[in-house]
């Protein structure tokens, strides 16, 4: 008998605390309101300033946002990767290249904290590169093109692909004449994927493309290519063919 009694108090003694941790919680949701709804707020109020081109608002809504979630969910949270990547999208839209940049760093480095798959974090790694080579940020996009480079695993053994192509000018009087090309480079890359040497080997129509390829093409950067311990080395010897083709 004594047994059961003191089951049934110890039963009720853990009943009774829960209740009062569930009231605490409660009052303190009360008290302070849900930061959950705080964010999804502000997340709503981050996509009305967007769609209002407001990207200023934008910006500073998502930089708050960021610093919030992160101390009191962490930066691996569902909001702080929200946020993380609004920062990224109004930078960019404001222009404001050098926070744009910053901003994307941070947010690919979290996201790869989280667990992203490469796969997912290579076209934040591609316009990261687009932003530096434009303002002239060599090395960080020599070493956003060697993370691609490693996470599509690139061996000797296969071909660079590019991962910054400015637009290449089409030659105004061959377009007006309606005249299309190709033009096959001979290349050498140094160990960001940037062109170091270029030459033609072959055009069609001959030598009408040539410099208009050239000029482009040296500007161009490549996944560098990795040895058997995946660190970058130069390359030479490879060949790509840069065609002119006319828009229909």
């Amino acid at each position: 008998m004594l047994g059961n009694t003191t089951y049934l108090v110890a039963g009720s003694i853990r009943v009774l605390v829960c209740g009062i941790l569930v009231c605490l919680v409660f009052l303190l949701s009360a008290c302070n309101g849900d930061p959950r709804a705080e964010y999804r707020e502000m997340r709503g109020q981050i996509q009305r300033a967007y769609g209002a081109n407001d990207y200023k608002k934008g910006a500073d809504l998502a930089e708050r946002g960021l610093s919030l979630a992160v101390k009191t969910l962490g930066g691996q949270s569902e909001h702080a990767l929200y946020f993380v990547q609004a920062a990224s999208a109004n930078h960019i839209a404001l222009g404001d290249t050098h926070n744009a940049i910053a901003a994307l760093k941070r947010e690919i480095s979290m996201r790869a904290a989280a667990g992203q798959t490469e796969d997912r974090l290579q076209s934040r790694r591609t316009l990261l590169i687009k932003l530096a080579e434009e303002n002239g940020d060599v090395l960080a996009a020599a070493d956003q093109a060697i993370a691609v480079a490693r996470g599509i695993n690139m061996s000797v053994e296969k071909d660079p692909q590019p991962v910054y192509r400015p637009e290449t000018t089409y030659p105004t009087e061959l377009y007006r004449q309606q005249i299309e090309g190709d033009v096959e480079i001979l290349y050498s890359l140094d160990e960001g994927g940037a062109v170091t040497d270029a030459m033609v080997v072959r055009s069609t129509p001959a030598k009408v493309f040539d410099q208009a390829a050239l000029k482009s093409f040296r500007k161009w950067r490549f996944t560098p290519m990795l040895n058997a311990d995946s660190e970058p080395v130069p390359l030479s010897g490879r060949t790509f063919t840069v065609a002119f083709r006319l828009g229909r």
